[in-house]
């Protein structure tokens, strides 16, 4: 991935910030500096990605890889149940929970059935070699 939030807290100084913005273009990664807050700016912007793609499959109005497909092909690099099983099933989850409870527990955020199933089934996605879909040596 690319992206690299760099997240200013309350006592973190320019020095600091300015020294790690350039540390992460070396790396040839784009830096993005964001306040402290839940989710920050990525995780806030994809949290409606998931949920929305989840209650879809929970409605029973698509399916994992159709979903996938459709996104794909409208110019997403990668369908929301593809990238959940990149990042990991426990983590986004996880995030899902926090950012959830974090700001309120808003309806429009509440993590999926869906998620939490699969956390239990252990279907956690490439590092597992399952969640949506099926992976062999983590491809």
């Amino acid at each position: 991935m690319k992206l690299v939030e760099i997240v200013k807290g309350e006592n973190t100084s320019e020095e600091v910030i300015a020294t790690i913005m350039e540390l992460t273009r070396q790396l040839g990664k784009t830096p993005v500096l964001c306040k402290d807050a839940p989710g920050f700016i990525v995780n806030r912007v994809a949290r409606p990605y998931y949920i929305e793609s989840l209650r879809l499959a929970e409605e029973g109005l698509s399916d994992f890889a159709q979903m996938d497909r459709l996104l794909t092909a409208r110019g997403f690099k990668m369908g929301p149940f593809e990238l959940m099983d990149l990042i990991g099933n426990d983590v986004n989850y996880a995030v899902s929970c926090s950012v959830y409870d974090q700001l309120g527990q808003p309806e429009r955020l509440k993590p999926s059935y869906i998620q939490e199933e699969k956390v239990k089934e252990g279907k956690l996605g490439r590092k597992s070699g399952d969640g949506y879909f099926r992976y062999e040596n983590g491809k």
